[in-house]
């Protein structure tokens, strides 16, 4: 085991707090155990750093809530391929990350539309069911209409012929009338004449 303070502050200083993959165990799963300068066993974590990728180190399990300043090493430090290696891969499973939280976020809008277009389709199959009801009950209004218009129609024709044959009969028994009226006056006239006809011929007579 490689124990350095001065690295091991340079190494602290520069470590990220994000880790590419999942510990495979517990800061607290190994033993022997190391104990830090408050007497209590030390956590083992494992560095990201530029410098330092995948190399483990202790440190004090309290040191960010007062605890003390302890830091080692676990392991010696890395060759600069393998420390090049670690940090390619680093960026690439984060770029991975990235890209999945991308994905998720546009598979998630991508349901969200879907859900606001199977609404838009629902809504507007009603609307297109409404207007067909709208449609039928206009078409059974012009039907009713029609029939209407029909038959004030016949009406019309019936009070028409209705006020002709009135016309005609009183025209018709206007002149009925005036022509019993001619009548009884020619025949008045005759009879007064055929009087008067005799009185001048008794008159004669008498002479």
């Amino acid at each position: 085991m490689a124990s350095s303070r001065s690295e091991g502050s340079s190494a602290s200083s520069q470590r990220t707090s994000a880790s590419p993959i999942p510990y495979r165990v517990g800061p607290f799963d190994y033993y022997p155990a190391v104990l830090c300068r408050c007497g209590t066993k030390a956590a083992r974590w494992i560095s990201w750093s530029v410098d330092n990728p995948g190399r483990r180190y202790y440190k004090c399990a309290n040191a960010r809530s007062g605890g003390c300043d302890f830091f080692d090493w676990y392991e010696g430090p890395t060759s600069s391929f393998i420390r090049d290696l670690l940090n390619d891969l680093r960026a690439a499973v984060f770029n991975l990350r990235r890209e999945k939280d991308e994905l998720q976020i546009a598979v998630e809008d991508g349901r969200s539309k879907a859900l606001e277009l199977d609404e838009a389709t629902q809504e507007l199959d009603t609307l297109r069911r409404e207007l067909a009801t709208v449609r039928t009950a206009a078409n059974e209004s012009e039907a009713k209409l029609a029939v209407l218009k029909d038959r004030n129609c016949r009406l019309e024709n019936e009070r028409i012929v209705l006020l002709s044959l009135l016309v005609v009969h009183v025209v018709i028994r206007h002149k009925w009338q005036y022509g019993i009226w001619h009548f009884a006056s020619g025949s008045v006239l005759a009879i007064l004449q055929y009087g008067n006809l005799n009185e001048i011929h008794n008159k004669q007579t008498h002479i």
